[in-house]
């Protein structure tokens, strides 16, 4: 899939668009169902949270690594900001 040709990777961002739109639009119908889910079927909620949590556990390191880089890439980025505004402002 990182194939640079791909229909995939071409069409990530608009994927990702889509789905950020579509989970804003039916967000309330969603966690409705995931909270009759969880009281109609305990069992079921706890094999999730128990594969989540092993999913975790397991790619932890990976998980991490990932939220880091986009800590320090939005810092970076307010950094740049905030340097370009007191660049522009007129010396009084």
């Amino acid at each position: 899939m990182s194939d640079p040709d791909s229909y995939y990777t071409r069409n990530k961002q608009a994927r990702k668009e889509y789905q950020r739109q579509y989970y804003h639009n039916n967000r309330q119908k969603i966690l409705r169902k995931m909270e009759l889910r969880r009281h109609l079927e305990p069992d079921k909620t706890e094999e999730l949270k128990k594969y989540n949590r092993d999913y975790y556990l397991k790619n932890r390191e990976r998980i991490l690594a990932r939220r880091r880089e986009k800590y320090r890439a939005q810092k970076e980025a307010l950094e740049t900001v905030t340097k370009m505004k007191e660049e522009s402002k007129p010396l009084a």
